[in-house]
């Protein structure tokens, strides 16, 4: 079975859903990552930063265990500038190559317009009749507009200490606690979710769409 993860920038993977996707490559899961912006030039005046990026995910991919990385090198921060139609393109090539059964994505509640934009180009590509049979989305720590509602939880208490050794990869986006971008953050973010589910550590998920077979 094949898995597709679309992540606005890079980093987005790993705080969404790292320890998941470590799981799931345990499993045998075949995982993809697309990386649909370069998620350095809004940020970062050297251009050298969109390098170490990209060298970061590979690093953090290579740990998680991901199949295949692509990355698209739309603009950080700018993809309400880039034309929805363009976007579409690019990851329905990716999903018509790989055929995955699950698509896990951007949510939608917080006030990055990256995220948002993602969202709404995941739910064009995986409309019914494509391979796709099931969408969900994933958490990111941030300033959010509305809570972050899941109704999926995966057990992650084994692979968590991979989330954050994968996350240490992105050395330039690590903040100090109580940033949402800290160690200690994301740590009690999955104790928290945890205890949602009677479980230590828990990454959390909203299921979008799943067609049963």
């Amino acid at each position: 079975m094949n898995i597709l993860v679309i992540a606005a920038h890079p980093d987005d993977e790993v705080l969404g859903m790292g320890a998941t996707i470590k799981k799931f490559s345990k499993r045998g899961i075949g995982v993809n990552l697309c990386v649909v912006s370069e998620g350095a030039s809004a940020q970062y005046n050297d251009k050298k930063m969109i390098k170490v990026r990209r060298e970061s995910c590979i690093r953090s991919s290579k740990l998680l265990g991901i199949k295949q990385i692509k990355f698209l090198d739309f603009p950080d921060m700018r993809l309400d500038s880039v034309s929805h139609l363009e976007i579409n393109r690019e990851i329905e090539k990716l999903i018509a190559k790989i055929k995955p059964r699950t698509v896990y994505t951007t949510p939608t509640n917080d006030v990055n317009k990256d995220h948002q934009k993602v969202y709404e180009s995941t739910m064009v590509v995986t409309r019914p009749l494509s391979s796709v049979k099931s969408v969900l989305c994933y958490e990111i720590p941030g300033i959010i507009n509305v809570p972050f509602c899941p109704n999926v939880y995966e057990d992650v208490t084994k692979e968590f200490q991979f989330k954050l050794k994968a996350f240490k990869s992105y050395w330039s986006e690590m903040e100090k606690s109580p940033h949402s971008r800290s160690l200690e953050t994301i740590s009690a973010i999955a104790t928290y979710r945890g205890s949602q589910a009677g479980l230590k550590k828990a990454e959390a998920f909203q299921l979008i769409r799943t067609i049963s077979e």
